[in-house]
């Protein structure tokens, strides 16, 4: 009798922890299955933010923030456990120290392991890059420098780049070719700018087209409350050099973030929106023309790249992340490493509020960064439509979501052919990935993603 007890205990032990596993899921929901999942609402959202990573291929022992690194890990496993939540992770360029494929495959090995900590997928990571992502000795640098130059002091450096540098397929493919291990890199969360992958795997002869973007974009299926999130990523370092302006060199070129990369086409109403880029302003080439769009279109705007924590003044949330691992020495002595978690929770049916807390190394630990913390209310131009809820064919992150469901697939080569009116001829030059990733562009040009998606279930 006892022995059957203890078996009748065990399996509600089993039943009790499948069904508790189920529900915390369903409470947090996983953002890659359709459904309830994703359009559960939440009155708040969280976003894990950090910037200038900074891999290298050092040994752990030649790691001055080693320790630090995994602290971090402990940090969030903590936060985690202590009953709270983090939607999204956030990386503000400098991912790589070299761009060198090595560093972005320890910076993946790393950004795995913060994603099953806080139980989320490579689908709730969003990247841009850095000047650190570059590999700055990629073939056509001679080249590649002579463009920067232009892009950065010439007054019409809109039209060099769309009527000079990107009709040319030599003067394309060495402005981008310094970018390719980022490109690889940034493919595995479907972060790629279209031009920039274009450019980079593309046939040199190819025609580049008004829809081959510069910028990447999606709306989260996650809600702040009933407010959609969308957000750009954009590429600030689209023209660094050697010369770039920095500490040491104030009289160094700025960078170029052309207007084709942050300018929306159409005017979003209906969104909190969100830009996250590497350089600040000071930083950008006609940055207080810059400056006035974001702050007029973008109600939070992400940044990294100087290593110190900054947080801007005015109507919209703009933060400057300090750096996850700073350089040492000289001027850069006093920097230590910082992360901040972002919350973002609706007020009212018009206004969220967004809070930073910040988080700073302090010799063997993590402590609350006063300094770096913030606290502000927004408002969201609230256009509804006085007829009801707009009824969407397909939210933009479901696009996101069958992308990564299709590269996850054995057999994704199968589908080449099997969607009506979408025509795609492998390119024997390239990888399988990159025909895969070829024939999503085509798909999603084409509007077939829920064709595809039927396929896939």
């Amino acid at each position: 009798m006892t022995q059957i007890k203890q078996i009748l205990f065990a399996v509600w032990q089993l039943c009790n922890y499948v069904f508790v596993q189920r529900w915390r899921k369903y409470l947090k929901g996983d953002g890659t299955t359709k459904g309830v999942f994703n359009n559960r609402r939440k009155t708040t959202m969280k976003i894990l933010q950090i910037s200038d990573i900074h891999w290298t291929k050092r040994k752990p022992w030649n790691d001055d923030f080693a320790g630090m690194k995994s602290r971090f890990l402990v940090d969030i496993k903590e936060y985690i456990e202590a009953g709270n939540e983090i939607d999204y992770i956030f990386i503000c360029g400098d991912i790589a120290f070299k761009g060198m494929a090595e560093e972005y495959d320890k910076a993946l090995e790393y950004i795995d392991k913060i994603c099953k900590i806080i139980d989320c997928t490579r689908q709730e990571v969003f990247v841009v890059p850095g000047n650190h992502d570059l590999n700055r000795k990629a073939v056509g640098y001679q080249t590649r420098e002579m463009i920067n130059a232009s892009l950065a002091f010439a007054p019409n450096n809109e039209n060099i780049l769309d009527e000079v540098v990107l009709r040319s397929g030599s003067l394309r493919k060495a402005l981008f070719a310094a970018f390719t291990e980022y490109n690889t890199f940034a493919n595995k969360f479907f972060c790629q700018e279209k031009l920039m992958n274009k450019c980079i795997t593309g046939k040199i002869d190819d025609t580049i087209e008004d829809s081959d973007e510069l910028f990447y974009e999606t709306r989260f299926p996650k809600k702040v409350g009933d407010i959609d999130v969308y957000i750009r990523g954009v590429n600030t370092a689209l023209n660094c050099d050697q010369w770039d302006r920095n500490e040491e060199n104030k009289d160094g070129h700025t960078q170029m973030l052309p207007c084709r990369a942050y300018v929306m086409e159409n005017e979003r109403k209906q969104e909190l929106r969100i830009i996250m880029g590497h350089h600040p302003i000071p930083f950008l080439t006609l940055g207080d023309k810059v400056k006035e769009y974001l702050d007029n279109h973008y109600h939070i705007q992400l940044f990294g790249h100087v290593h110190k924590q900054y947080v801007g003044d005015g109507n919209c949330v703009m933060v400057q992340s300090g750096a996850f691992d700073p350089p040492k020495g000289g001027k850069a002595e006093n920097y230590l490493p910082v992360y901040n978690i972002i919350e973002i929770t609706q007020k009212d049916s018009t206004h969220v509020v967004v809070k930073g807390n910040s988080q700073i190394w302090d010799k063997n630990k993590f402590v609350d960064y006063k300094k770096g913390s913030f606290e502000k209310e927004i408002e969201v131009e609230r256009n509804l439509n006085k007829w009801g809820t707009p009824k969407n064919a397909m939210e933009e992150i479901d696009k996101r979501n069958i992308k990564f469901r299709y590269m996850d697939c054995d057999d994704r080569t199968s589908f080449f052919n099997t969607i009506p009116g979408v025509h795609f001829t492998p390119d024997t030059d390239k990888t399988e990935p990159d025909n895969c990733l070829d024939f999503l562009a085509e798909v999603e040009k084409m509007g077939k993603l829920a064709e595809l998606n039927e396929l896939m279930k």
